[in-house]
């Protein structure tokens, strides 16, 4: 399936978005435990992993083909992969993809090691 065509769908691709809350982004790698807990704020789901969350889902959907993975790849996939690139890489395609022109960051919830909000 191809992406959406039509004049609202052509206006809505030209324009950068607001992000009205984010945290900052991975400063160096993260290894399986170091990214699920950046999966949520919350506690931990019973049983679950935060990859089985619906967080988790969505991001090995939409985010794993960025990183030339399959959509809904395995988390040991997903976490590798990110290794390899680099968190540089990662964060650069990531933040390319989002097209996103104003980060309102939220500094409450701030494990190590993301960056501050001038980063």
């Amino acid at each position: 399936m191809g992406a959406p065509e039509g004049p609202v769908h052509e206006a809505l691709a030209a324009l950068e978005l607001v992000d009205h809350h984010c945290h900052g982004v991975a400063a160096g790698a993260l290894d399986g435990p170091g990214f699920e807990s950046l999966l949520t704020e919350g506690d931990r789901w019973p049983g679950l992993s935060p990859f089985d969350t619906p967080a988790g889902v969505a991001v090995r959907r939409h985010c794993a083909p960025l990183l030339d993975l399959p959509r809904h790849a395995p988390p040991e996939d997903y976490v590798a992969r990110r290794a390899a690139l680099g968190a540089r890489e990662v964060d650069r395609r990531f933040l390319t993809a989002a097209r996103t022109g104003v980060f309102c960051v939220d500094t409450g919830h701030a494990p190590p090691p993301l960056t501050p909000p001038a980063a």
